[in-house]
């Protein structure tokens, strides 16, 4: 079939168009992301993973767009092998990543959960031993790691079968291939439709029908009841559901002729850039809008303090006037049952809740409501225990530390190297605080060696903290029992830990607590509302009961 010039109509200048301001735009997106990775939502979330999977899914969304402006401008043969090693790798390799970084938001959920809410005590993982079979391996290894090695042998797999079929399908190739497998149809234009179909393509098809039909719907139900801050279970359950129809209307697009009329101009595998299309939005603008939520929000927190500094007409006791409400028990795991902060942040503090003098006697006088949000819905529980165990460790010391006492001493650098190696070290922490890197590096002149003497050695790229590597250590940072007897670093004294504790209240500030103080606000209000719906309903049941009461009386 002779090559014919490029489809300049109307429907050629649209895709061409669409291709280009939408690839712009996802790039501005990517590149927005990048240069603000360091905000704590974008962090956690793991960015590389993202944007890897979407850089993938976008070079086969590129081939879609331009398959009917140029697409008729090479040979058709051509054409259909481009489609196939698109759709057979670029697709399957692109989405896999892509439910891998979905899965990471389970991950960070839970472990949030586990570590900062819940309390549970982790079990002891095993180093690596040279002896140990490979199934011990594979189950001491972590969450992430072992989901990344099953996806990881899929996509070779994917890749292998999809240039194996290839080599082997003598259809896009005449002078080899399995017998059987030639080119069928007496006219040309059943020879291109046999080209769209065949066995090659299916193991793809299956590929999508196992991660939108069986992974989406598991994600959706594992991520339902999480209630985060930062969109990333808006961007994960839309995603699952954008492509739940790219499967079924690519088959009956391709094997129907009642679309042959459509395919013309929407080709079938357009039902699949559909679904990528959506993936990109949800994957890339959705963060951006709750990064501009956060700036708003942390701008206002900032001018409130600021003006409150300036003013200063009014003293810490009366920031909070019913603060002593926030010292009940707290034994409940639910915010609406314990309701000591709804109580006290109520509309009549104003902006006064927004200044770092409320959200310290919050941390003071009971920090559980804050930690428990901060770890179920910001998932930065982290910055929480941190500011409470250095607490605790200050207040371990005595009025009159003597630093001469080497016993003292040597248990006040033993707390703080504990402190150390469950917040701030990127070896050991699972969820590092979000410092900066000058800090970090004092942290580890004072720390670092000490740690590795009680913890052992671990791999840990430090561009990504979050992801731990596959050697872990012999002993689990939380389970140290045994204390450093070493000789204690020279830059070691009782501020060693201010600057970080600065950083990170600084953080929660403009980060976590106004979220935390709009949701106890609509929690207090969803409050009040079910109060009067229930007292309505009472009033409404006795009236009802009064009435049959009389109706009773005259019959």
């Amino acid at each position: 079939m002779p090559t014919s010039p490029p489809k300049w109509d109307a429907v050629g200048v649209f895709y061409i168009s669409l291709c280009t301001i939408w690839t712009t735009l996802l790039l501005a997106g990517i590149a927005f992301c990048l240069y603000n990775r360091r905000i704590p939502m974008l962090r956690v979330r793991g960015l590389p993973l993202s944007f890897s999977a979407i850089a993938l899914l976008h070079v086969y969304w590129i081939l879609g767009q331009l398959s009917y402006p140029v697409g008729a401008t090479m040979p058709t043969v051509l054409a259909y092998d481009i489609q196939y090693f698109g759709m057979g790798i670029y697709f399957p390799l692109g989405i896999a990543l892509f439910q891998a970084s979905n899965l990471r938001f389970l991950h960070i959920a839970k472990m949030q959960r586990q570590q900062f809410y819940c309390q549970e005590v982790k079990p002891n993982r095993r180093g690596k031993d040279s002896n140990a079979s490979w199934l011990s391996r594979l189950k001491n290894m972590d969450y992430m790691n072992r989901a990344f090695l099953f996806i990881g042998i899929g996509m070779v797999v994917q890749f292998l079968l999809s240039v194996g079929m290839w080599l082997a399908c003598a259809k896009y190739h005449p002078t080899y291939g399995v017998h059987g497998t030639e080119l069928r149809g007496s006219t040309l234009p059943e020879q291109i439709l046999y080209l769209g179909r065949g066995w090659e393509w299916w193991p793809t098809v299956l590929w999508q029908a196992i991660w939108t039909w069986i992974a989406a719907p598991f994600l959706i139900w594992k991520a339902w009841g999480i209630r985060d801050t930062m969109g990333w279970r808006t961007q994960t359950i839309g995603c699952c559901l954008c492509s739940l129809h790219a499967t079924p209307m690519f088959l009956i697009a391709t094997y129907s002729p009642a679309f042959q009329k459509v395919n013309a101009y929407f080709t079938p595998s357009q039902w699949i850039h559909v679904s990528i299309f959506m993936w990109e939005i949800f994957t890339v603008f959705v963060p951006i809008i709750e990064v501009v939520k956060l700036w708003t929000m942390s701008r206002k927190t900032k001018k409130i303090n600021e003006s409150m500094t300036k003013c200063n007409s009014r003293s810490s006791a009366t920031l909070l006037p019913r603060s002593t409400s926030v010292t009940k028990n707290t034994s409940s795991s639910s915010l609406a049952e314990k309701g000591q902060v709804i109580k006290v942040l109520d509309d009549s503090a104003g902006d006064r809740l927004y200044t770092m003098d409320a959200l310290e006697q919050t941390l003071s006088a009971n920090a559980n409501e804050l930690r428990e949000f901060a770890a179920l819905s910001d998932f930065s529980g982290e910055n929480i225990a941190f500011l409470n165990a250095v607490v605790k460790w200050k207040a371990s010391w005595p009025e009159t530390p003597n630093i001469n006492d080497e016993r003292q001493m040597i248990g006040a650098f033993n707390q703080a190297l504990r402190i150390y190696a469950e917040f701030i070290s990127p070896h050991d922490a699972e969820f590092p605080l979000n410092i900066s890197s000058q800090s970090l590096r004092h942290m580890q002149s004072i720390f670092e060696r000490p740690a590795r003497i009680l913890c052992g050695e671990k791999i840990v790229n430090e561009a990504t903290p979050f992801d731990q590597g596959f050697e872990l250590s012999s002993t689990s940072t939380l389970d140290i029992q045994a204390n450093y007897t070493g000789e204690i670093p020279a830059g070691f004294d009782m501020a060693i830990l201010d600057a970080v504790q600065d950083h990170v209240k600084y953080l929660v500030l403009t980060n976590t607590w106004p979220k935390f103080v709009r949701a106890m606000r609509r929690q207090s209000i969803g409050s009040e509302e079910t109060d009067f719906s229930t007292e309505s309903n009472t009033s409404f049941r006795s009236w009802i009961s009064e009435k049959r009461a009389r109706l009773q009386s005259l019959l």
